[in-house]
């Protein structure tokens, strides 16, 4: 007779398990491993079989068994002078094949029809290329009045809350190159026309999170936005709901953020962003008041 149900088990339980000893069926333990592996090195560059193996508590002859056949297929490569490994070009080539493959309009369009239907104000998204911020989807509201912008229309980037938003989550001096050459347009009295103090007001909203729009494009328009992360930590979009100044008001900013923030933060994870990994910013000194511009 073959090998009875108890053997099996004796026989399975002999594996090395490690600190990931819980077994399912739909998972194959080996290839979450090498999964793991793979996170292990993102987040550390590089790392020697022994230290992988302490990560995942198994043995070094499990690691470099699994170490030579992600090698096998250019997952991961090796450093012969330090013994270290570190991601494979594969990964590029994979992960090429996801970029091809995310819409930012499929995918965030239905948080925005949910975000619409919870504040019925107008809803839309930005995105940020040749350094304009680009209305690419919009949810218009039903009332009277139509505040939303259009689709294809660019926002201005120094007066809009979702131009504001892009530009306050990019390094300082790119903000500032970007800035350089632009027209600080003043729309209403209340627009910021003056380059220290919109650095000031940038700085603010990458601390607070949001940025505001208070009647800098229209009198009495108010708009607010919030960031979205991409996979890489970068903030390429932005989503900004538009409403007047007697419907936004700072009584009610509370009820408008909690919703702007949770749409934002939802469809940042569908984009693959991960909390925490904000690309770090290398901040030279930047000399805001040789912008060059007057007012």
């Amino acid at each position: 007779m073959g090998k009875s149900i108890d053997n099996i088990k004796n026989i399975d339980a002999g594996i090395d398990t490690g600190k990931d000893s819980y077994r399912s069926d739909k998972m194959i333990q080996s290839l979450d491993r090498a999964m793991t592996i793979l996170s292990i090195l993102e987040q550390k560059n590089t790392a020697s079989v022994t230290e992988i193996a302490e990560e995942l508590g198994v043995n070094k002859s499990t690691v470099s068994r699994l170490m030579e056949t992600l090698k096998k297929h250019d997952m991961v490569q090796a450093d012969p002078a330090t013994k270290k490994y570190g991601l494979g070009f594969k990964i590029l080539y994979l992960g090429e094949g996801v970029k091809r493959n995310i819409n930012i309009i499929t995918i965030a369009r239905p948080f925005l029809t949910k975000l619409y239907d919870e504040l019925d104000e107008s809803v839309h998204l930005c995105a940020f290329n040749n350094d304009a911020a680009y209305v690419v989807d919009q949810v218009q509201s039903n009332k009277v009045y139509n505040l939303s912008a259009t689709v294809g229309m660019a926002e201005p980037l120094h007066s809009s809350s979702v131009g504001k938003c892009i530009l306050a989550f990019r390094a300082p001096f790119a903000a500032v190159r970007l800035l350089k050459d632009y027209p600080l347009t003043a729309y209403t009295p209340k627009t910021i026309t003056d380059m220290d103090i919109l650095m000031e007001q940038l700085a603010i909203i990458r601390s607070q999170g949001y940025a505001v729009d208070d009647e800098e494009i229209a009198l009495g328009v108010r708009c607010i936005a919030a960031p979205i992360y991409d996979y890489r930590g970068e903030v390429n979009y932005s989503l900004g709901v538009s409403g007047t100044t007697n419907n936004i008001k700072p009584a009610a900013m509370d009820r408008y953020l909690s919703a702007l923030l949770s749409a934002s933060s939802q469809i940042s994870s569908a984009l693959g962003y991960k909390c925490g990994r904000q690309r770090p910013e290398v901040q030279p000194p930047v000399p805001y008041g040789d912008s060059g511009r007057e007012e």
